[in-house]
């Protein structure tokens, strides 16, 4: 639900204009980076699907970055920094939004996972309802995300150049072609390391890139 997640990330700007979107993205994809950083520690693990089995994606063991209960304690924690640091912005509506921002991914994650998301650990029970064995709906259900987030984001900014016109458009386009083109025909990755290190990397230049394109934007 990669897309998905930015399409989410992008509405939260609706929400509070005066964030960087950048931050968003940190909030919507915060278990992610959590995940690609525990399976690089060797805390969590990434089953890549052989070839041969005609698997389109990949399944987890994440009991700390992706469990209800341990969601629940990143969107507190995310929540409460963001009341704690936001005292221009309103600490109630920070927290409320960044907090829901981090919690978002697990809704969109169980929609679109089988049942691997732990209820509070690996020993408990599974949670997901699989969307990804249609993966052309699961495809379309994220790029309806992306485009709503996309559309609350540009009523809520003005460009304040042509970069800052076309720029963020630009760069989401190109993320969805690569994101589908690579759940659809691209081939499984050689280990679970290498495909940790590069969706951490990726994930970080990502948010960069957000943080930079929005600030060539301005509230409307």
């Amino acid at each position: 639900m990669f897309i998905g997640h930015l399409g989410v990330g992008l509405a939260l700007k609706k929400a509070e204009p005066r964030f960087n979107a950048g931050w968003y993205f940190v909030a919507v994809l915060f278990l992610d980076l959590l995940l690609w950083a525990l399976v690089i520690a060797g805390l969590e693990r990434v089953n890549i699907p052989s070839a041969e089995s005609g698997q389109k994606y990949m399944t987890f063991v994440f009991p700390y970055s992706h469990s209800l209960t341990g969601c629940i304690v990143w969107s507190l924690l995310l929540g409460a920094i963001a009341f704690a640091i936001s005292k221009k912005y309103g600490r109630l509506k920070a927290g409320l939004i960044f907090g829901a921002g981090v919690f978002s991914h697990f809704v969109l994650d169980f929609i679109v996972h089988p049942p691997e998301l732990p209820l509070a650990g690996n020993n408990s029970a599974r949670l997901g309802l699989g969307l990804w064995n249609n993966l052309y709906l699961a495809l379309l259900v994220e790029l309806a995300l992306l485009i709503i987030g996309m559309t609350l984001y540009y009523r809520a900014t003005i460009p304040k150049s042509r970069l800052g016109k076309y720029g963020m458009g630009v760069l989401l386009i190109l993320l969805t072609i690569l994101a589908f083109a690579g759940q659809l025909s691209g081939p499984p990755p050689s280990s679970g390391l290498q495909i940790a290190i590069s969706s951490e990397v990726t994930l970080v230049v990502l948010i960069a890139m957000v943080y930079w394109l929005d600030g060539k934007r301005s509230s409307a």
